[in-house]
């Protein structure tokens, strides 16, 4: 472990442990925490810290002077332009920022373009509003507003910014949800929040040693070592990838949770079950919110930010993405993802391409995110084709083969996430002979090679007639033949029992 893994992870014990006398302040809540998130961030960064304040004025002068029409897209680009500046700034003649401020940057730039499209969200609402018609809609988008409606203040955005939960690296959590935490009704019944802070620990001492561990006999550096390439085979450098990813998770699954224990210990996030909560979001469920009862259980879905679980054993890595950073996950598909109007697969590359622009100007960031959206159209095709024409049994079977091949695929993709350098990464996946590029290439080429063989071997051609066997949607009815004529070809997924060709036939 390193000097700033230990920074690091002190930082995160101690800001669990001023939950409690956050908690305690029945005024003035925001206040002490913007104290205490700046005074860390002064800790971490020195007069790097001038940048996270930079971002913070820039956005309050949008606020206050850009139209709410325009907000979202102007902050967005704003900020993640000075992203990248702040990156660069040493090709400036700047000093370049230690890694903790890149971090505390990363999460503040969610955090200010997320509430430039949370007051946009509220204006369009608004307008809405005033031209709807119909009293049902009126109803809905009211109850929308009364949950989801901010109109910030600049000091609000300072508050918001500089507030010490997840200062450090998250989770994200809306503005939204910052303001539901400050206010809290004191009259209702509040969570155990040390019990559920101790639920969700649990597993960090064992993720803590098993980092250690494997980091010890498995270190990264010994990838871009002559050794590896000189002195081991082929095998043996497909299997490295293996620990590294482990030991990757280990670290990330160790910072997420106690994150997530900051939040928790702070009351940040605490919604009753009953509304559905989501990563990210919060609740789902206004109408369940509107009801009254006597006694309340609530869950703090909406900090929760790995699901450790599902990010090892879910088998594709479209199941796996979404239980991983979940609500960096949400940003990403509520502000990028679902603004955009073009094929799903175009918005999945311009959302991985803002993800990996996010994380960083290292080549490995989007030689690995960029990857993703390859992937996931191969997953989506074979689903189609071939697990969902399975048994229970045989999509058991299937699952199980796709999980292995999961796996090697995160592990891949994390070795230039881990390496960065273009260099070092293409070096590395040369060794192993693009294996993971190879297979998603092959499996793109076998795949409509599969599903046209399948669609000949359901047609004969008789004489100059071509003859295709065709099945009704119908329960236990038999095949039936459809003569059509020559070049002509009815694909099975329209013949249904109402069609008038069938009748006619028929």
């Amino acid at each position: 472990m390193n000097w700033d893994d230990i920074i690091y992870l002190t930082l995160l014990i101690s800001s669990i442990a001023i939950g409690p006398v956050f908690r305690s302040f029945k005024n003035g809540k925001e206040m002490f925490a913007a104290a205490v998130g700046s005074l860390m961030i002064i800790l971490v960064s020195g007069f790097h810290a001038a940048h996270p304040l930079l971002a913070t004025v820039f956005t309050i002068v949008l606020l206050k002077f850009c139209p709410k029409s325009h907000i979202h897209i102007v902050s967005f680009i704003g900020l993640f332009s000075y992203l990248l500046f702040f990156r660069l700034c040493h090709f400036f003649g700047l000093p370049g920022a230690p890694p903790h401020t890149n971090a505390i940057q990363m999460i503040l730039t969610l955090k200010l373009v997320g509430i430039c499209f949370e007051v946009h969200d509220t204006w369009v609402k608004k307008k809405k509003l005033k031209v709807t018609e119909s009293d049902e809609e009126k109803q809905q988008v009211k109850l929308e507003l009364k949950y989801e409606e901010v109109n910030p203040s600049g000091i609000d955005v300072f508050y918001y910014a500089f507030n010490y939960i997840g200062v450090l690296t998250g989770p994200y959590y809306r503005f939204r949800t910052y303001q539901d935490m400050i206010h809290f009704p004191s009259e209702k019944e509040n969570p155990d929040f040390l019990a559920a802070t101790l639920h969700r620990v649990r597993y960090v001492p064992l993720y803590a040693f098993m980092f250690l561990l494997s980091s010890h006999f498995f270190p990264l550096s010994f990838a871009e070592s002559r050794e590896i390439f000189t002195d081991y085979s082929f095998l043996y450098r497909v299997f490295f990838m293996t620990p590294i990813f482990f030991t990757f998770r280990m670290r990330i699954y160790t910072g997420f949770v106690l994150s997530e224990c900051i939040c928790i210990m702070a009351g940040l996030g605490a919604y009753p079950v009953r509304a559905k909560n989501r990563p990210g979001k919060g609740p789902s469920n206004y109408q369940e919110l509107e009801k009254s009862t006597k006694s309340e259980e609530y869950d703090f879905e909406a900090v929760h930010n790995i699901d450790e679980w599902g990010s090892d054993f879910t088998p594709t890595v479209r199941e796996g993405m979404k239980c991983w950073n979940m609500t960096v996950q949400y940003w990403l598909a509520f502000n990028v993802y679902k603004r955009l109007k073009f094929s799903k697969a175009v918005k999945e590359a311009i959302t991985m391409f803002t993800s990996a622009f996010w994380h960083g100007v290292y080549a490995g960031y989007y030689l690995s995110m960029l990857t993703v959206p390859f992937i996931l159209a191969v997953e989506d095709f074979y689903e189609r084709i071939i697990r969902r024409k399975l048994s229970p049994t045989g999509q058991k079977i299937y699952d199980f083969i796709t999980w292995i091949i999961k796996m090697q695929q995160f592990a891949y993709m994390g070795m230039a996430f881990l390496l960065l350098r273009i260099d070092t990464t293409i070096h590395y996946w040369r060794s192993i002979g693009f294996i993971y590029h190879g297979l998603i290439v092959f499996m793109h080429a076998i795949g409509p090679a599969k599903k046209k063989l399948e669609k000949a071997r359901n047609t004969s051609v008789v004489g100059d007639v071509k003859v295709q066997f065709v099945r009704h949607s119908g329960k236990g009815e038999s095949m039936k033949e459809k003569k059509i004529t020559e070049g002509d070809v009815i694909d099975i997924t329209n013949i249904v029992d109402d069609d008038p060709r069938t009748k006619k036939n028929n």
